[in-house]
Parts: structure tokens; sequence; C-alpha cells
């Protein structure tokens, strides 16, 4: 029996649906919207912990139709993981990634959607030859290898095919290494930065990292990365438009590690295990955030130093012994100090939801 989604409130406010928004990502989105004064239903298969949202479970791989009140719809939900998550699953990043554009999409093609904001990846550009790089260039360069970086650019194909077709408008965002509190150091499924961290607070000595460490990358902030959501949104100059949403600040590998080991306070001096590169490692990655500066207003706030201090001492309250539920925990930054919030890895068999490595 296929789910229909209905919005069970008076219609004052904007309704906005959010697919996987129980994740690390979502709860910075849900946070912003709630900001700026929007309604808020996520459909995810584990609840937001945030007072004041709308949540019905589902597992989006199944087909399900969308009532006609809301006006638009954020999608991160997606089968996704660290760089060890990719190469471990490929199969089932095409099979069910595929299922889920597929079932949203025809979704919101037979609602009154005015807009699909679409969270694809830096992960398209695995192949770039042009730093920084600019939105365009997935047009010059072969797709991803990797299973993962296929999915999310066919989910930008699916935009594109959509709007000629079926007349649904989207804006589609490209986050570039999202880090922050909330996000767990699970070390099968988790990103960069909370492995590395988690490894440092653990007293791993060596540090272990992949391949030599003289990989770059431009670390975004979740909240900062939540402002472009909203803010694109319902911005008419987004409307059928591509942006890169990243800092600007590329940074090494293991530079990142040294940064960690001078905030935690280390006594000793830092010693790196190098384990084997992972094949589609990509070895450097820094875009041109031009488009959106300049159509939007938009530009990231938060420096790394600043972002990556709130993160260690986030994770600082789990070193030794996480909790049971550490692995499921969701945030919002502006409530470090405060209790945790709901589920981390937010949609499918307790994979992440809507961030890339």
């Amino acid at each position: 029996m296929q789910i229909h989604i209905i919005w069970w409130r008076a219609k004052a406010l904007t309704n906005v649906l959010v697919t996987g928004g129980s994740g690390f990502l979502g709860g910075h989105i849900i946070y912003e919207l709630k900001q700026n004064h929007y309604n808020v239903l996520v459909m995810d298969i584990k609840p937001p912990k945030q007072r004041g949202i709308g949540f019905i479970k589902h597992d989006v791989r199944k087909p399900f139709s969308i009532g006609r009140d809301f006006d638009y719809c954020i999608h991160l939900a997606a089968i996704v993981g660290g760089i060890q998550f990719f190469h471990a699953h490929r199969a089932l990043n095409i099979h069910d990634n595929s299922l889920i554009l597929a079932n949203l999409f025809e979704a919101c093609a037979n609602s009154n959607i005015k807009r699909i904001i679409y969270s694809s990846s830096s992960v398209v550009y695995q192949h770039a030859k042009t730093f920084p790089t600019p939105e365009e260039e997935t047009k010059r360069i072969p797709p991803p290898s990797s299973a993962y970086g296929y999915t999310k650019l066919l989910g930008e194909y699916f935009c594109e095919a959509y709007r000629e077709d079926r007349g649904l408008p989207y804006t589609i965002l490209r986050p570039f290494n999202a880090y922050g509190p909330g996000e767990a150091p699970d070390m099968d499924y988790a990103h960069a930065i909370p492995q590395l961290v988690w490894k440092v607070l653990n007293c791993q000595y060596p540090v272990e990292i992949f391949g030599s460490g003289e990989q770059t990358r431009c670390f975004t902030y979740g909240t900062d990365i939540a402002r472009a959501f909203v803010l694109s949104m319902g911005h008419p100059k987004a409307k059928n438009e591509i942006f890169n949403v990243s800092s600007n600040q590329e940074i090494r590998i293991i530079d990142v590690l040294r940064k960690i080991w001078e905030l935690t306070d280390q006594k000793k001096p830092l010693a790196v295990k190098n384990l084997p590169p992972f094949p589609e490692d990509v070895i450097r990655r820094i875009p041109s955030t031009e488009k959106i500066k300049e159509k939007l207003g938009w530009r990231a706030e938060v420096s790394f130093e600043e972002g990556l201090t709130k993160t260690i001492r986030w994770l600082k309250k789990f070193t030794k012994h996480p909790p049971k539920w550490f692995s499921y925990t969701n945030f919002t930054e502006r409530e470090v100090e405060g209790n945790n919030q709901s589920t981390s890895r937010g949609l499918l068999m307790k994979r992440f939801v809507g961030t890339e490595e």
C-alpha cells in the first residue's frame, strides 16, 4: 500500500517537507527553517528530537505520494557514509539511491511542490581538472567512478529531466565536506574530521590516516550549509540553478590532524601511520564559490578553526566509552552546551544521510 504524505496543520506558514531530515545535516537545516518561521515535516525512519517538528516514518525506497499543501521539498535522503562505506557497498548505493530518487521525484511532480532543493555533493567533481572548480565543470569531465558520486550526479539528471518533462523546478546544492558537532565518529561510516578527532581523543598512537595526508579539502560547517539551503529555497535567482556550497579554505588532511593535535593539547609529538589510500580517493578538492556569492549573497561564515574547536568540544563529551545512542545522535550547533539531539544516521539501515566524505 502506498503511503500518502499530508499536512495536518492550518496552512498559515510555508510548509516544507524534508526527506532524511533526522540526519546530521538535516538537524542543522531544520533548525534554520524553524528560525525562519517555516512549518517543517520530516520524513525519515528515525524521528528528529527537536521540539515542534512534524514527523512521518517512511522508508523512501518505497513509493509514496505528497498532499497538495506542501510548498517545498528539501531532499537529503540517501544511502551515504564516509569513504570506507562508499567502497564497501557499491551495489547498495546504486540500487537504493536510484529507488529513492525515482520515488521522490515522481511524488513531487504529482504534487503542488513549487521547487525541490536537491542535496548533491562535491563528489560529482571526482575527475575535476579545473581549480577552483566551477559548477559547469561536470559538463567537461567524466562522471564519478564511485557509486555514491554517480548516484549524486544521477539525482542532478533527475532534476533536469523532471523540469523539462513535468515542469518541476529545482535548485541543486553541492555541499563540500560538511562537518560539525553532532556527527558520530563511527569508524566504518563517519567522515574525516570526526574519525580523526575520535582517534586523537582515544589516544591512538601513531594516528592512522588513509593515504599520504596530502589530499586537500574545503571543510564547510553545518550551520553555513543550512543557511545556503534555506536561502536558496525560495530565492528567484536560485530557480533551476546549481551552486557549490563551501568554504574557500583549502587544507591538507595532515594539517587537519595537526590542528586537532594542537587543539586537544597533546603532550607528545604527533606521529602518523599512513594506511594505503582508497583507489578512488580524490587528491584535491576546492570549489569556486563565485556563483553563489554573486547570485544569492551567500558565503561561509564559520572559520575552520572555530568550527573544529566546537566539534572537538562536543566530541570530548563522549571520549572512551560512547553511550549506546551515540551513533544515532543528531544536533543543532546552537545547543552544543545543552542536551544531545536526535538520531544521526538518519535514513536507512543505520546509514548516514546527506553528507559526503
